[in-house]
């Protein structure tokens, strides 16, 4: 259930064919009968069920109740319905939620799409008057207005019986299950792949510049792939110095940092940064000393004609999957310790603290933060130093086995776009008196990459190409 549902669910169906509707309940459960029924009108005081289609594909609407204490909605889908989730055939909604995200055009501005009243506007005991199943959705109306309508606002927004239609797919479907289903459908954070070198060989993407730029079919293979295994290549990319940018454009705007909107990766005397030498230089991720790290990276080669400078990748999120299995104390103290990140060169100073491993299940649910070149001094008590740098040892080894990295040369046209906050990078060293080794790089937001992702999805499932 979601957390902004006050859910109650029935532990046995049977139990609700068993109510009694006119004695007031704790808890309000729908139970969906597979008959066809006309269209109508619910009674609160009695059972009554509708199975008239809610969709051509799903024949039978939901039966429904109502708590004549909280008027709380319970839904419940049988099993030919395209909603139907065997691990929970009810969903419960509560009124207020109800009342606060009506997608009326007085609720929704039909324009912006954007919500036309606080959520602190809806009354706390406000009840369901009467409602309908329809086969569009369900109906509401509702015995109170807003509170703290003012004079510039419609006067009809603070009275009784407003009218509210609900569409089954966003109470049963968008809105129907567990908070990590809603994620996954609505905002599309799909689950990722793992990945080990083995794996990546068979998987690396290549697409062809000119499908990537020009067709919204090759976006959707990179972004997908990025989404999917957090790393794709192009080639064919023209050796134009500001070419990384027309690349990083096709999904959103540029990251402009200190170091620019776009920036050089090549050897430099008297380098302000490791990346402007030819040593090697670890795995680890970009900017971790700010406070909102860059969610994409791209690395566009324009001429490589040194030895060494191979590119190395590795997925964190492995990494991290095997820590928890193998070494689950050492896990866990990397998801509760800060470690400090910093720069202070060239006239900058920027610091921040992170875990190594963090976990957010109310949004991308892990991210991880390693970058060794680019740590300051660890701020913790002395008691906890151990354990922290015993843990941080254990990761590491995941991280520099061979078995988990891929490796590979960029040649010219080629370019590199990798999630910042998931693909850990490298680069052997390379001698700069045998020959050039010029990339040229930029950043883009991961709000960007989500943006563009989601929306290119939506479409390609709507049949727009």
């Amino acid at each position: 259930m979601l957390r902004h549902s006050a859910i109650r669910l029935a532990t046995r169906s049977a139990s609700l064919h068993g109510t009694a509707f006119n004695t007031p309940l704790k808890a309000v459960s729908f139970v969906f009968r597979n008959q066809k029924i006309g269209s109508r009108t619910l009674s609160t005081s009695q059972p009554s069920f509708s199975s008239s289609p809610a969709h051509s594909q799903d024949r039978d609407l939901p039966s429904l109740q109502i708590n004549k204490t909280d008027s709380t909605i319970t839904l419940a889908i049988p099993k030919g319905s395209k909603y139907y989730r065997p691990h929970q055939p009810t969903t419960s909604l509560h009124p207020i939620w109800l009342r606060d995200n009506c997608p009326c055009p007085a609720c929704i501005h039909p324009s912006t799409r954007q919500k036309l009243h606080a959520s602190s506007q809806v009354p706390l005991d406000i009840t369901i008057i009467s409602h309908r199943v329809l086969p569009e959705g369900l109906e509401l109306t509702w015995s109170k207005g807003l509170d703290d309508v003012g004079d510039w606002e419609e006067p009809a927004k603070s009275q009784a019986g407003h009218k509210s239609l609900y569409s089954w797919d966003m109470v049963l479907g968008s809105y129907g299950g567990t908070p990590t289903e809603h994620r996954q459908r609505t905002r599309m954070n799909h689950e990722s792949i793992l990945w080990d070198e083995a794996m990546m060989k068979e998987k690396v993407l290549w697409l062809d510049y000119d499908e990537y730029l020009n067709t919204r079919e090759g976006l959707h293979k990179g972004l997908k792939h990025l989404q999917e295994y957090g790393l794709f290549f192009l080639r064919g990319v023209p050796t134009k110095d500001q070419e990384v940018a027309t690349v990083a454009e096709r999904i959103g705007h540029l990251r402009h940092t200190f170091y620019g909107r776009t920036w050089d990766v090549k050897s430099v005397p008297n380098a302000k940064n490791i990346a402007y030498t030819n040593l090697n230089l670890g795995l680890h991720m970009d900017l971790l000393y700010m406070e909102s790290p860059p969610g994409l990276q791209l690395l566009h080669s324009l001429e490589n004609s040194v030895p060494g400078g191979t590119s190395i990748f590795m997925d964190s999120f492995k990494a991290v999957e095997l820590l928890k299995q193998e070494h689950p104390e050492d896990y866990e103290i990397l998801t509760k310790t800060p470690t400090t990140f910093h720069y202070r060169n060239a006239d900058h100073h920027l610091h921040y603290n992170r875990p190594t491993i963090a976990l957010d299940a109310m949004n991308d649910t892990l991210t991880v933060n390693y970058a060794p070149p680019f740590q300051g001094p660890v701020e913790l008590p002395a008691e906890k130093m151990q354990g922290f740098y015993k843990a941080l040892r254990r990761f590491a080894e995941y991280i520099e086995r061979p078995s988990l990295q891929f490796r590979h040369t960029m040649r010219p046209g080629e370019c590199m776009v990798f999630a910042n906050r998931r693909v850990l990078h490298a680069r052997t060293a390379f001698d700069p008196s045998k020959g050039n080794r010029h990339l040229k790089g930029c950043y883009v937001d991961l709000d960007m990459f989500k943006d563009k992702y989601r929306t290119t999805v939506q479409a390609k499932l709507d049949g727009e190409f």
